[in-house]
C-alpha cells in the first residue's frame, strides 16, 4: 500500500505525541567531545583563536520526561516539550529567560550584528559570483560506536570563487567532506537513548525548524544562505542521529595565494593545495539511559528573569568578543 502525504503527515504526528507521552519516556544522556586540528602551515597563525574554539566546543543534551537540558559552550537551554517553550541560562551572570520556541530563531535573528547598507551590497555581490554544489552518498561503510551500530555517509561541497588569471589556480576554489556516522534506523527500536534522540530530533525539525531558522539568521549575512543552505539541507535530511563527524576542509585557492605572495613575503607558510587546511573530529564520549537529576532542570532560586532579547544579544556579543580578542594573543607586542 502506498502511503500518501496525510498519511506520512499523521505518522509523524502520532509519532511525536507518543514520544512526549510520560510514561513511555527514558531518560538519556548524550556527550560530544570535539576537536580541531589546523594543518602544520596554518597552525601557528591561528593557535589562539582554534584555543577558544576548542573551550567552546563541548556540546550535550540530557532528557527526562518531558524537558531536554543542553549545553554548547556558554549556551545553557531548557526545552519543555509540552508548553513548547525554551529556558536560556547564563550561569555566569545568574540570569535566565523563558519565551516560546517559535520565537527562537526571531531572536536570534534580532541578535545579529546589523550591516550597512553598503557592506550588504558589497558582500552581495562578491557571494554572488561564488558557485556551491553539494553531493551526497552512502559509503556503505559501518562500524560501532558507543555501542551502537552506525553508518557512514559523505557530503561533499565544493565552491568556485572567480580568481585573477594570474593565480594560475584550478579546479574548486574551496571543498569541504563531511564524513557523517549515525546510527542505522532499526537502533532506535533496540537501544532506549537512540530512540529517545530520534524523537527529540523530530521535535527540532518539525517544532524549532532548524532549516528555517538559518535562513533567518543567513538574512542577515547577504548571500550565505545560497552558500551554506544547501549544504545544511543535505545534512538536516537524514533524521539518524549523529554519533561521529569528521570534516575535512581543502583551500586550494589559499596555497595559490601564498605562492604568489612567498617571494614578496617570506613570512607567508607555504600550503599544499592537495591536504587538508583543517580538520574537525566531533564524538560521542557518553551515551546513557542512566537516571537524570531532576533538579537540573529547576530554575536555581537567586537567578533573576531578563528579558530573553537582550540576553541573546549579551551572549552572541561576549561570544564574537572572545573570537576576536583570540588571535591578539598571539601578537608579542
Amino acid at each position: 500500500m502506498k502511503l500518501g502525504r496525510k498519511d506520512i503527515c499523521a505518522s509523524i504526528v502520532l509519532a511525536l505525541a507518543l514520544w512526549v507521552a510520560p510514561g513511555v519516556r527514558a531518560d538519556v544522556t548524550i556527550r560530544y567531545q570535539s576537536e580541531f586540528k589546523p594543518s602544520a602551515a596554518f597552525g601557528p597563525i591561528i593557535a589562539p583563536f582554534m584555543k577558544t574554539v576548542q573551550a567552546g566546543s563541548a556540546t550535550s543534551v540530557r532528557m527526562k520526561g518531558n524537558k531536554a537540558y543542553t549545553t554548547s559552550g556558554n549556551w545553557i537551554q531548557i526545552f519543555d516539550f509540552v508548553k513548547q517553550e525554551v529556558t536560556l541560562i547564563d550561569p555566569a551572570h545568574k540570569t535566565f529567560a523563558a519565551f516560546p520556541v517559535s520565537q527562537f530563531a526571531d531572536r536570534m535573528a534580532g541578535a545579529m550584528p546589523q550591516a550597512t547598507p553598503e557592506q550588504t551590497q558589497a558582500v552581495q555581490q562578491a557571494m554572488a559570483s561564488i558557485k556551491t554544489n553539494v553531493d551526497s552518498k552512502m559509503t556503505g561503510k559501518t562500524t560501532e560506536i558507543q555501542g551502537v551500530q552506525a553508518e557512514e555517509r559523505e557530503v561533499t561541497v565544493t565552491m568556485d570563487i572567480p580568481m585573477p588569471a594570474e593565480m594560475n589556480q584550478t579546479g574548486p576554489s574551496a571543498r569541504l567532506v563531511m564524513h557523517l556516522w549515525t546510527a542505522k534506523k532499526e537502533e532506535a527500536l533496540r537501544v532506549p537513548a537512540i530512540r529517545e534522540l530520534t524523537g527529540y530530533q523530530a521535535w527540532q525539525k518539525y517544532v524549532m525548524n532548524p532549516a528555517g531558522m538559518l535562513d533567518k539568521l543567513f538574512g542577515k549575512m547577504p548571500g550565505m544562505s545560497n552558500i551554506m543552505g544547501p549544504t545544511f539541507e543535505e545534512i538536516y535530511k537524514n533524521p539518524s542521529v549523529i554519533l561521529r563527524t569528521h570534516i575535512e576542509m581543502y583551500m586550494p585557492f589559499m596555497a595559490a595565494v601564498a605562492k604568489q605572495t612567498a617571494g614578496q613575503d617570506q613570512t607567508v607558510p607555504a600550503i599544499d593545495p592537495d591536504a587538508p587546511l583543517m580538520e574537525m573530529n566531533q564524538e560521542v564520549a557518553e551515551l546513557s539511559s542512566a537516571p537524570v537529576d531532576a533538579s537540573l532542570f529547576e530554575i536555581p532560586k537567586d537567578y533573576a528573569a531578563v528579558s530573553a532579547d537582550d540576553m541573546i544579544r549579551e551572549m552572541v556579543k561576549a561570544q564574537s568578543a572572545a573570537m576576536a580578542a583570540a588571535p591578539k594573543t598571539a601578537d608579542p607586542k
